[in-house]
């Protein structure tokens, strides 16, 4: 289906994964309204497999990941390195993509610090001077750009973009107001902004669609949920110096949140936790997933609860019916929250909802945040 990155975006939400989950996630993700964005190794022969001996029909797109790597510059916004000794091009990255089998190509741009306005404008000049309409711009943006001194700036220059655009945020993690501004600012760039998907993202994606954004990309890991800055260390499950806590984050259907996985086991102890009924686990209890080895099977969950909510979100025709929708869900997880205090008998709440989802139900200010932290 390769053509207009607009038409091969609208209206889906992608899997955001290494290509050594794409078979397994291939089977959960629909055609009709999903998709695939392969980054890490070998992506192409993950595509052609899928393909192949799946018969995927939904749009496939590799992110080369560059901001990883790299920040950008006013003189330099892309990755211009190459599998040779020598430099690949804008142009000559593009093309390689499309050769390869994606279905549009996403640019290789490289970490927008905040503020650095010369290296977005760079960006956005050298994607939208290929003249070119299967051309998605990457913009991996740092979260401080959310914030209001910036944001209406960012707007005013992207509004005049005229190309399929995926904002993929970076930064650590982040204090309570940052993340409020964050999903406030993501509101407003996804409605004010024409043709703009949300990428490399968390629940924030399906947020983005029912607010009229063009598409939305959903990690299957924490590593894929946002981007890491350059030079940087993920810092994941370090706290007060003790050691890392390796259970995997657990997306809890009735919490719309990522929790990590021996938190959840603390927390219910030995009171029966509630199973879940995806698509994958088939009643599996939400606080067995505890090891290393529990990893793919929680990364399979996650993707098999968000993907049915995001069948139901675009299955209105309406905008109104699809924030409608959203609003809802959010709502009932806001409340979802209180009810799993009381199934693990919290003389404190020791499950708090996430300040983006009180943005998400509507409400217009959230309760002072408690101990508990969930999980990116």
């Amino acid at each position: 289906m390769h053509g207009d990155a607009v038409t091969v975006l609208a209206d889906r939400v992608f899997a955001h994964t290494r290509p050594s989950d794409a078979s397994d996630v291939v089977a959960l993700v629909g055609p009709d309204d999903g998709g695939l964005v392969l980054t890490g190794a070998n992506p192409v022969r993950a595509a052609r497999r899928c393909r192949e001996e799946q018969a995927f029909s939904g749009p496939i797109l590799f992110d080369l990941a560059a901001a990883e790597r790299k920040i950008a510059t006013r003189e330099r916004p892309f990755d211009e390195s190459g599998d040779r000794l020598v430099e690949t091009t804008l142009e000559e990255h593009v093309q390689g993509q499309i050769d390869a089998g994606a279905d549009a190509a996403l640019t290789p741009t490289l970490y927008l610090r905040a503020g650095d306005f010369g290296a977005l404008e760079a960006a956005a000049e050298g994607a939208t001077g290929l003249g070119r309409d299967d051309v998605i711009l990457s913009l991996p943006m740092d979260a401080g750009w959310l914030a209001p001194g910036l944001i209406d700036k960012v707007i005013g220059l992207l509004v005049g973009v005229p190309l399929a655009k995926a904002v993929m945020p970076g930064g650590q993690f982040n204090p309570p107001q940052r993340v409020m501004d964050g999903a406030l600012g993501l509101r407003r760039l996804v409605t004010e902004v024409p043709n703009v998907a949300l990428f490399r993202t968390d629940l924030a994606g399906l947020d983005a669609v029912a607010q009229g954004a063009l598409a939305a990309s959903i990690g299957t890991s924490s590593a894929l949920r946002h981007i890491v800055p350059p030079g940087e260390s993920a810092a994941y499950g370090q706290a007060n110096g003790r050691p890392e806590d390796r259970s995997p984050s657990v997306l809890v259907r009735d919490l719309m949140a990522y929790v990590r996985g021996s938190a959840l086991a603390g927390r219910f102890g030995d009171r029966p936790a509630p199973p879940c009924r995806c698509a994958r686990c088939g009643g599996r209890s939400i606080v067995s997933f505890l090891r290393q080895e529990d990893w793919k099977d929680a990364r399979l969950h996650g993707v098999a609860v968000w993907s049915e909510w995001a069948r139901n979100l675009l299955y209105p025709d309406s905008p109104a019916g699809r924030r409608r929708y959203w609003r809802q869900l959010c709502r009932d997880a806001i409340a979802a929250h209180a009810r799993y205090n009381t199934l693990v008998r919290a003389r404190e709440p020791v499950f708090v909802p996430p300040e983006s989802l009180w943005v998400w139900a509507g409400e217009d200010t959230a309760p002072a945040p408690a101990a508990a932290t969930p999980a990116r």
